[in-house]
């Protein structure tokens, strides 16, 4: 994979608060094992990730899967978010599929835990892995307005062919899921959504998760008319979903350490790509 330029300062040398990889597409399905584990899901979504992808996943299924589209191959965790659709009056349903093409997965260090009187992230310091079989769920799929002062609504946009999911960073520290899926975490407290100190309700920072799906849309100009499964032409309800299924939490853990030096996740010492 060609490392995207964004990961690289003005003097070409890569920087140390991140590590990134490619993901092609796994399954496009009417499935969310977080929202609707066992049933069909309102509206499908397309996913990559781990081989053991289905629609009732246990704490142990994600990281059990005997393979993934991942080019890491420790990391089996899913990634998902809505398909996206062209709306073709001319069609029979209405509707065609957007072809999703490949993901770029993205594993930050911005966030850090809840400290008294702290206001800043100290540099040096490193967050938690995310815990084994975390869930996380980001967005909206009802969403219809949009407010620039919400750091969860400010978290989803869309650049391009990409649309972009910024996963919330402070952990409650207890809890792997939450009966809606989202109050066992939260945005940092002081900060804004992609960085900075967590709250005192979810003091421990983990990994800061930001994934990019991409889609070819150059067969539809017509950009008006591309809509997400949620029945959504404006963009407002994307949202996405993540079980973390790392093989290796404790090689995970010093990954900002020792793979993100010049040759990123080809060094040798890259404690993600070590057979």
């Amino acid at each position: 994979m060609t490392t995207p330029a964004l990961l690289y300062n003005t003097t070409n040398v890569a920087i140390t608060d991140e590590f990134s990889f490619s993901c092609l597409p796994l399954t496009t399905q009417l499935s969310d094992p977080i929202v609707s584990p066992g049933q069909r899901s309102s509206h499908t979504h397309v996913v990559t990730g781990g081989t053991a992808f289905q629609r009732h996943m246990g704490l142990e299924t994600a990281r059990s899967a005997n393979d993934t589209t991942c080019e890491v191959a420790m990391d089996r965790s899913n990634y998902w978010i809505p398909a996206l659709y062209h709306a073709n009056a001319t069609r029979e349903g209405g509707f065609e599929l957007i072809g999703y093409e490949w993901s770029a997965i993205y594993y930050l260090n911005r966030a850090c835990n809840d400290t008294p009187g702290l206001k800043t992230c100290r540099s040096g310091s490193y967050p938690l892995t995310p815990p084994a079989g975390l869930r996380i769920v980001a967005g909206n799929p009802r969403l219809q307005t949009y407010n620039d002062s919400d750091f969860s609504q400010r978290a989803i946009s869309h650049m391009c062919l990409q649309s972009q999911v910024f996963f919330p960073s402070c952990w409650d520290g207890k809890n792997l899921d939450s009966p809606v899926h989202k109050s066992h975490m939260a945005y940092p407290e002081i900060g804004d959504y992609n960085q900075g100190v967590c709250p005192g309700s979810h003091p421990i920072a983990i990994f800061s998760l930001f994934v990019e799906f991409l889609f070819n849309t150059a067969p539809f100009p017509d950009f008006q008319k591309w809509v997400y499964a949620t029945s959504d032409f404006t963009g407002y309800s994307l949202h996405g979903d993540s079980i973390n299924g790392w093989t290796d939490q404790s090689a995970l853990q010093p990954a900002f350490k020792t793979c993100t030096g010049k040759e990123w996740l080809s060094s040798p010492e890259c404690s993600i790509t070590k057979a």
